[in-house]
């Protein structure tokens, strides 16, 4: 059965447009480092180590586009293009501890792009009429498990009225730590809303390795990176310094759990400071069942 988000402080609802709960002045102060911003593109610096863009800089691709546009696009922040037409967006991003900091949770941050006329502060929450996120497991398809349950109370909001790009949303929502979440993995965990009338959704899958708590992240057309929630320390691997595995997927079949792939190749690339193990080829061969398919990764 459908259930709505109902962590306390956002029982007023988005669409009511009243703003008191939503103020941050007591979270950013408890939550600063899971919502620090280093080069201040509206996309958390934990948020930017899952998506694979560069914390300091806020076109990691120098395109003209900002970060923030070509994520919430799920575009290719990493690689030039042209900018989708202006239009309502949706992405939801989960992330794990960074490093150094005693706060042990998981964060939910659901980033929207909304274009509206509206030029005033509020404008972007009013515009969201709907707002649902729950979680799923392969072996459960179909049945939604409240996110709720997984939330640590308290939340971050932050909006930015911009000239050319709308108006941008960022909300932040504190879950289980990563031990607790690991018990319930695989999952996806789902955002649904409702913008101006229109409907989006994003999903994010999360699965178990060695590594840590991993996701499934878009790269290029066609090519995944699996990256980790948290930063993993720099460990410099001769030939593979500053590169990322990326997986080419081939679809294979659906079923009630999802869409599954099949790792066709597999290469070590260029992507910020992290590092692509001599293993990386040894993908090819995989299979990964992505509940939604690859087009729910991104979202919208």
């Amino acid at each position: 059965m459908r259930r709505k988000f109902t962590v306390t402080l956002m029982a007023a609802g988005l669409a009511t447009g009243a703003l008191h709960w939503l103020s941050p002045s007591g979270a950013v102060a408890a939550y600063e480092t899971a919502t620090l911003d280093t080069d201040e593109d509206f996309l958390p610096d934990a948020v930017e180590w899952v998506v694979l863009t560069d914390v300091s800089n806020p076109d990691t691709d120098g395109d003209t586009v900002p970060d923030f546009v070509e994520v919430v696009e799920g575009g290719q922040p990493r690689h030039e293009n042209a900018p989708l037409p202006p239009d309502q967006r949706l992405r939801v991003v989960i992330t794990g501890p960074m490093p150094g900091s005693s706060d042990p949770r998981t964060w939910m941050h659901v980033f929207h792009r909304v274009i509206t006329p509206a030029t005033a502060a509020g404008a972007g929450a009013t515009a969201i009429q709907s707002f649902d996120t729950w979680l799923e497991r392969p072996e459960w398809p179909g049945v939604r498990f409240p996110l709720n349950v997984f939330a640590a109370g308290g939340l971050v909001y932050r909006e930015r009225v911009t000239a050319h790009d709308g108006v941008w949303v960022q909300l932040s929502v504190p879950l289980v730590s990563e031990g607790v979440l690991k018990q319930v993995l695989p999952c996806t965990i789902y955002a649904e809303t409702t913008v101006a009338g229109q409907a989006l959704s994003s999903g994010m899958t999360l699965i178990n390795l060695p590594a840590g708590i991993s996701s499934i992240v878009p790269y290029d057309p066609g090519r995944f990176v699996i990256q980790t929630l948290s930063p993993i320390p720099a460990q410099p691997v001769v030939g593979y310094s500053n590169k990322v595995c990326v997986l080419e997927l081939l679809e294979d079949t659906t079923g009630p759990a999802g869409t599954t792939y099949i790792v066709v190749a597999a290469d070590c690339e260029d992507a910020n400071d992290l590092e692509c193990a001599p293993s990386c080829p040894s993908s090819v061969g995989w299979t990964i069942t992505i509940p939604g398919g690859t087009g729910l990764i991104g979202g919208n």
